[in-house]
């Protein structure tokens, strides 16, 4: 399977060739399986930004090179050419144009970029997340390939002595390097997201009234992640074998070490000692002050969505290598008790999805108590769940959702494009549920001591985390991290990269779920009530 497949044209920056480069992107997009929506959308994106190249006065001597390329599973148009830097501006504020309109509205799937003269500006046509996983699975039968190959030549003794000399620190370095990019991703995620919650709470309130109804639904997420933790622990605890081998954590803070991890020592210690109750604190602090301070608002609010890019596609090369680690992580597992511990991850991860049987109940109790008709709803949603699993992103998805909700279930177009946007921000029940199950199964069955105060302070950590989640893979592998070293539980390290690898599309279908669950159940009452 090729990584990485471009094809270009270069053709004059005039509208007599607008015809040639519409019909080689559209070419292009049927040939890779775009539905009709996509390639239309995508086609109007296009030529909004033609025309505006046009109308930005460039010279039509100049050359426009178009790429279209496919790369680890994210499909790209890139635009090229030569001179003064394009931006696309409002040239009457009164009026703004047609075009200049449509570049706003999908101003999240374009990029900018000038360097030495040239422009080059990249549209995202979809991400595709499954590929990543593809490659994870192909470093597992790697690793077990490995194992057999190593398990034939040495001994056992020797194989530990690999393990532990040579496969965890490079994973010790990795959840370093993840933590180093997600640290302040998360930061960063946290104060764009709770400002973004305080200016439309501010605004309206009726969506202040669901940006809390989201809170406390990825509240009891949380909650019932800590219920079916205990259940899952008492029946794993049955198995014979079951993570055989470890040794209770060291973890376990005493209320005082809690209580003083409250406040760091100075400003810088939280981003390089990982402390995540410092990191909340700074954050909240922070989106305070960003939102008392007037007429500065704007440009430090641009500061924070500059960083936040900046540190995710930080994050984004960071993740390129966990097929990788993957692969690190389950030969770890293999050289210290063989294909038992294979079994174990196996048995773990169908524990988990089984899991998913509380949530359903959950999301169904809430369309009963809604009002809304069960079996119309669930016989509809199949293609919307498989279509967002694919994309992954609650963000990048969302075109998508409002007109599959509006098509095919009927609800009000207008209020669902302004509910959806605020849901795929602030309901984050997938990662609340997610995070907090693996985190308490790992502490009841391993031995980890903790108090009622620090399950209290993980609920809490659990759900800020999910708020500042960065909305993109690895915001799973992020929280799990830095559970992990709060617990002071560095073991946990391979459980972050498991949880990642088999969890991270899974997250965000649940968190989709419960987007689509609450605006189903909102339009219900607004029909009640026009009724």
């Amino acid at each position: 399977m090729s990584l990485s497949k471009t094809r270009s044209i270069e053709i004059p920056l005039t509208m007599d060739s607008f015809e040639t480069a519409d019909t080689f992107i559209e070419q292009w997009l049927a040939q890779n399986r775009f539905s009709k929506d996509t390639i239309t959308e995508t086609k109007l994106l296009f030529e909004a930004l033609f025309r505006d190249f046009i109308e930005q006065g460039f010279d039509q001597d100049t050359t426009l090179t178009i790429k279209v390329q496919r790369t680890f599973g994210e499909y790209n148009i890139k635009f090229g050419f030569e001179g003064k830097s394009y931006v696309p501006i409002e040239k009457n504020k009164d009026k703004v144009s047609p075009e200049l309109r449509i570049v706003q509205a999908y101003h999240d799937k374009i990029s900018y970029r000038y360097r030495l003269g040239y422009n080059s500006i990249r549209v995202v046509v979809k991400r595709n997340y499954r590929s990543s996983l593809l490659y994870c699975m192909i470093g597992i039968a790697l690793a077990i390939l490995v194992y057999l190959l190593l398990n034939t030549a040495m001994s056992a003794d020797k194989m530990v002595e690999i393990d532990k000399s040579y496969l965890m620190p490079l994973m010790t370095q990795f959840a370093n390097a993840m933590l180093m990019v997600g640290a302040p991703v998360t930061f960063f995620s946290l104060v764009k997201n709770l400002t973004d919650i305080y200016i439309v709470s501010e605004k309206s309130s009726s969506d202040r009234k669901l940006q809390i109804k989201t809170i406390v639904t990825s509240l009891i997420a949380i909650l019932l992640a800590i219920g079916t933790s205990f259940l899952i622990a008492i029946l794993l605890s049955y198995r014979e074998g079951y993570l055989e081998g470890n040794n209770a954590f060291e973890g376990g803070m005493s209320a005082t070490q809690f209580i003083s991890s409250l406040l760091p020592s100075s400003i810088f210690e939280p981003f390089e000692t990982y402390l995540p109750f410092p990191i909340i604190i700074l954050a909240l602090l922070t989106t305070y002050a960003f939102c008392s301070v007037g007429e500065y608002f704007d440009v430090m609010q641009k500061g924070v969505n500059v960083c936040l890019t900046f540190f995710s596609k930080m994050l984004n090369v960071v993740m390129f290598t966990l097929p990788f680690f993957c692969f690190l992580a389950i030969l770890s597992s293999l050289l210290t008790d063989g294909f038992i511990n294979l079994l174990v991850i196996v048995e773990f991860v169908g524990v988990v999805f089984l899991s998913l049987i509380v949530m359903a109940a959950f999301y169904l109790i809430r369309l009963l108590i809604g009002g809304v008709r069960i079996i119309p709803f669930v016989k509809k949603f199949p293609p919307l769940l498989w279509e967002n699993y694919k994309i992954n992103s609650a963000i990048d998805a969302l075109p998508f959702n409002i007109r599959y909700c509006s098509r095919v279930y009927g609800f009000n177009r207008k209020r669902i494009s302004a509910k959806l946007p605020i849901l795929a921000q602030t309901n984050q029940d997938g990662n609340c549920f997610l995070i907090m199950l693996i985190s308490m199964i790992f502490i009841h069955m391993l031995g980890i001591d903790v108090s009622l105060l620090q399950i209290i302070g993980i609920t809490v950590l659990v759900l800020f985390l999910s708020i500042g989640a960065p909305n993109q893979p690895g915001s799973i592998l992020i929280g799990m991290l830095i559970i992990t070293f709060y617990l002071q539980a560095k073991e946990l390290i391979l459980v972050a990269i498991y949880a990642e690898v088999f969890f991270g599309a899974l997250q965000n279908a649940i968190n989709v779920v419960g987007d689509i669950v609450t605006v189903a159940i909102e339009e219900q009452k607004s029909m009640r009530s026009t009724a």
